[in-house]
């Protein structure tokens, strides 16, 4: 019985062999030297990637001046993207605080250092310094 089922499965190795050897043209693979069976196309469509885009922007920076106990300028008008920088020219600890809790808050900036935030979202911004309340700015951000 196991020399019948060895003999069956060489039989069956053999004729796979030999189908495969006398059908072996409609297996060939063109390969990079082999041109006559590489189709060309005469005007082939453009190839448009939408998963990356690429821009040559420069990105959009701002700054504003803590100093006398103000923001300066008080009023700062942006577009989206643009990173906003306050930089502390005074001669004690400010903050940079949004009005509307959590949008941003810088802590304590001390003299000579800064806080920068960017802003993503369209809108009129207004802040304030923590322990200076008088001491009022906003940022107005469009598309």
């Amino acid at each position: 019985m196991k020399k019948t089922i060895i003999v069956i499965i060489v039989l069956v190795v053999i004729i796979g062999v030999y189908y495969f050897v006398s059908n072996k043209k409609s297996y060939d693979v063109p390969t990079l030297m082999d041109n006559s069976q590489v189709q060309t196309q005469t005007n082939p469509e453009p190839v448009v990637n939408t998963n990356t885009i690429t821009t040559n922007v420069a990105p959009l920076n701002a700054s504003v001046s803590i100093k006398n106990f103000s923001f300066s300028p008080a009023t700062l008008n942006v577009k989206t993207g643009t990173k906003v920088t306050w930089v502390n020219n005074d001669s004690v600890g400010h903050t940079v605080t949004s009005d509307t809790n959590g949008i941003f808050d810088s802590g304590i900036i001390s003299p000579g250092q800064s806080f920068s935030f960017t802003f993503v979202n369209a809108g009129s911004i207004g802040y304030h310094c923590t322990p200076h309340p008088m001491m009022k700015g906003n940022v107005v951000v469009e598309n």
